[in-house]
């Protein structure tokens, strides 16, 4: 798979059914897709992710809605209300689709959430989760590890990263892009190994197989390998992954 072929050939014959909510806030990274994504979208809030739209007014108790608003105006630079991102949070907490992203809202918009999320991950005792599910010092550390996992001590970081990185398969599965900002911060050998696994597992919505040969492409790993044998939603998103995050 050719990332470039692979997206010049959703452009020349696009399928909007194709996309996510993840796909297009990738997707507004990749110029060549603007004028695409302009065209085929219609729904205000697709429009704001992808970038071709403002950022629509959200019943603020529709956590899913108000959670892609917070995203596509944190996306395009804009600043979000604290109160807001907190009152979602709460609304959010326990929710395994929209915890991670609306506690990263409110991280982004409050640094004393970001206080918070960092005295949480100076703690020296990770506890033990069943897999897949949450905890909350996942949830911090996913919504602000690329602030401050680079402080902590290697050897923290690494256990931190192999503890966390049971979360990765709920994040592929819900196609929610939590580990994006942090892969690069997070101890490779730790994320390697389940994003490999991730390839040969079939559950999870279309374009979750893509987004985990993304993620491999991040830290290095044998993305072409993982990507050799996508199609369709998941060729997309893996196509989209990889050219959102070429040097501008």
């Amino acid at each position: 798979m050719e990332p470039d072929a692979v997206l010049d050939a959703w452009i020349r014959s696009p399928d909007p059914s194709l996309l996510s909510p993840a796909a297009l806030r990738l997707g507004r990274r990749v110029p060549s897709m603007a004028a695409t994504l302009d065209a085929v979208l219609s729904d205000p809030l697709d429009r704001a992710l992808a970038g071709v739209g403002p950022v629509p007014e959200v019943d603020p108790t529709d956590v899913r809605a108000a959670v892609l608003a917070g995203q596509a105006c944190a996306d395009g630079g804009g600043a979000l209300d604290p109160a807001a991102m907190a009152a979602l949070e709460d609304a959010a907490r326990g929710d395994a689709q929209w915890w991670v992203p609306a506690a990263r809202l409110h991280v982004l918009s409050s640094e004393s959430r970001e206080r918070a999320a960092r005295m949480a991950l100076s703690e020296g005792d990770l506890p033990y989760v069943f897999p897949g599910e949450l905890n909350p010092m996942m949830v911090d550390a996913l919504a602000v590890g690329d602030r401050v996992l680079t402080a902590l001590h290697v050897d923290w970081m690494r256990k931190l990263t192999g503890w966390i990185a049971d979360a990765l398969v709920v994040d592929l599965r819900q196609r929610g892009l939590w580990f994006w900002p942090q892969l690069r911060f997070l101890s490779e050998r730790k994320i390697l190994r389940p994003l490999q696994k991730q390839q040969k597992v079939r559950r999870g919505q279309p374009g979750s197989r893509g987004l985990a040969a993304g993620y491999l492409y991040k830290v290095g790993g044998d993305w072409r390998t993982a990507a050799a044998a996508l199609d369709g939603a998941d060729a997309l998103h893996a196509a989209l992954a990889v050219a959102s995050d070429r040097p501008e």
